[in-house]
């Protein structure tokens, strides 16, 4: 916490999800809250685009907090290639195709740029990719970490936290009955 009781803002690189579900339920105040930057692939905002968050995203790009990084290199390219084949692969993976995994899969491959750009950690909600980027020792977290955050520092009550993820889980988010039972549970007050 600063010294106006405010959090300390981390830099991260967030999939297309986590921002997803905080446009589904309207909560963009708490990335807003919590990030300092939001890095996201060329991949990530086109596919933000096509699943219809473009006038969102673009205001979050106009504000300072969302940045489209430059193209990756050929080496970020080809282990986002290497990832994405790995997340296919994963038991909970609901894809074979390794093509459909390229936005997480670069994601998790600008990472490499941790040090550069200072980012903390990567947000990814999709099952097979955060396993992947657990496999390689990347701090991650998601939205229901990032609500599980907000409702430790009492700005969402556990009845809030339930409703945000049944709404987001309304517009075909898929986070399970049970993930979201737990998020309210464990962190809601």
């Amino acid at each position: 916490m600063t010294e106006t009781g405010e959090p300390d803002k981390i830099v991260v690189v967030s999939n297309t999800g986590p921002l997803i579900s905080a446009f589904q339920c309207g909560r963009t105040d708490l990335l807003r809250r919590y990030f300092s930057v939001i890095y996201i692939t060329p991949s990530e905002f086109a596919e933000l685009n096509q699943h219809g968050w473009a006038e969102d995203v673009q205001r979050l790009i106009s504000e300072g907090l969302v940045v489209v990084v430059e193209a990756l290199t050929a080496r970020e390219k080809e282990e986002a290639e290497q990832v994405a084949q790995r997340i296919a692969a994963d038991p909970s993976s609901s894809d074979p195709d390794w093509r459909s995994h390229i936005p997480e899969a670069e994601a998790i491959a600008l990472m490499q740029r941790r040090s550069s750009l200072m980012i903390e950690q990567i947000l990814l909600d999709e099952k097979s990719a955060r396993r992947v980027a657990q496999q390689m020792g990347l701090p991650l977290s998601g939205f229901p970490g990032l609500l599980g955050r907000a409702g430790l520092d009492g700005m969402v009550t556990q009845a809030e936290i339930r409703q945000l993820l049944k709404a987001c889980q309304h517009h075909g988010t898929r986070y399970s009955d049970a993930l979201i039972e737990t998020a309210a549970q464990t962190y809601g007050r």
